[in-house]
């Protein structure tokens, strides 16, 4: 957004685009809501780390030597971190044109911050999507059960729930058309609450299937000990199976145990509280102990890389 700059300015032609940038850094990191009081006063409101009055004073009296026609006070505010303060800015009425293009700045400016931080916490989300399918694919090539998966199915979880926040932090942001300062208004204030319980799985809204989302604080929100009893059962897999009824799937078998009957049972439930998208069928007869898991595609590299994929040489004779 330009800036006309008045004839009666006397800063040097060179030093200009560096007050603006000054004045546009403050508006950006500083200002959460402009208010006209009239055409020749507009009231700024901001908030910032220490320093911010003293900054913004210097910046006004630096301005008031080359544009003596602006007055400018400031007041400071209680401030639960760092320091807010108003910021009062007056002009004669030969000069309300000039602070009607100051005041607008600030708004545009301000509101800019709004959508860049939107674009970088969505740019954020996807890095930590692209990590968690990474580590996913390094927990199946590790070997379901294995110490070595244990850790880095540990470090899945753990990136899904960095996940889960960023995804309630975008949605915060995102949710209501937001065209001036950040402000009590603004998303940014209802992300600094956002508590991401929920993992969003990656999804393609053309296809017309339901997003996944997977509740991360269900059964207690204790993933994390769940991979110690999950290590403990995929240890005493005997087989991988093919499902006939889905590629998405793959039964588990494993020798009869009443106890493992028991640990398999509480787990299936488990996972059902936490993705209920997916379908667990536990069977007992005489061939021992077969867990069945199902799930729709978007979720299938996940499943895998919890319990693994069916054994080659049964998938191969399917």
């Amino acid at each position: 957004m330009s800036f006309d700059v008045p004839e009666a300015c006397t800063l040097p032609t060179a030093e200009r685009p560096l007050r603006l940038a000054e004045f546009d850094d403050l508006f950006a990191t500083a200002v959460r809501r402009v208010d006209p009081i009239s055409a020749t006063h507009a009231r700024l409101h901001l908030t910032g780390p220490a320093g911010l009055t003293a900054r913004v004073r210097d910046l006004a009296a630096r301005e008031t030597e080359c544009c003596s026609f602006f007055a400018f006070t400031t007041t400071p505010e209680p401030a639960g971190d760092g320091e807010a303060l108003v910021l009062d800015i007056e002009v004669p009425a030969a000069y309300a044109d000039v602070l009607a293009s100051l005041a607008q700045r600030a708004v545009a400016v301000s509101a800019g911050t709004h959508r860049r931080l939107t674009d970088a916490v969505t740019a954020r989300l996807d890095g930590v999507q692209a990590d968690l399918a990474e580590v996913n694919r390094q927990a199946l090539e590790a070997g379901p059960g294995t110490p070595g998966w244990a850790k880095t199915i540990s470090a899945s979880a753990s990136l899904s729930e960095d996940a889960g926040r960023l995804h309630a932090v975008a949605a915060a942001l995102t949710t209501t058309t937001h065209d001036g300062p950040c402000g009590d208004s603004c998303g940014c204030t209802s992300a600094l609450a956002a508590t991401g319980t929920a993992y969003h799985f990656p999804h393609d809204p053309a296809s017309g299937e339901a997003a996944l989302s997977c509740d991360l604080a269900a059964d207690g929100g204790d993933v994390h000990h769940r991979i110690g009893v999950w290590q403990q059962a995929l240890g005493r897999v005997e087989r991988r199976d093919p499902l006939p009824d889905t590629p998405n799937g793959v039964a588990l078998r494993f020798p009869f145990d009443v106890d493992l009957a028991g640990t398999l049972g509480r787990l299936a439930a488990a996972e059902y509280r936490c993705c209920s998208f997916g379908s667990y069928t536990l069977i007992v007869d005489g061939a021992g102990l077969r867990l069945e898991i199902r799930m729709p595609a978007e979720a299938a590299d996940t499943m895998a890389a919890v319990v693994g994929v069916p054994d080659r040489e049964e998938a191969t004779a399917s």
